[in-house]
């Protein structure tokens, strides 16, 4: 389930001067540090948080 904390994605927002940067680059350092409980928290945080962004991007489109 791992899979988005080390997708080519993720680490292209991470690149991002923004706020979705910011949190993505947030939860890549505390993912340097977890065990495997937390990183499935984080991937699940994660991806929810993504999906809020894009659900903003389609609303203001």
């Amino acid at each position: 389930m791992i899979n988005l904390l080390g997708s080519v994605e993720v680490e292209a927002l991470a690149r991002e001067e923004s706020v979705r940067g910011v949190l993505v680059r947030m939860a890549l350092n505390q993912a340097e540090q977890a065990d495997r409980e937390e990183l499935v928290l984080l991937e699940k945080a994660l991806e929810l948080l993504l999906s809020r962004f894009q659900a903003l991007e389609d609303d203001a489109s």
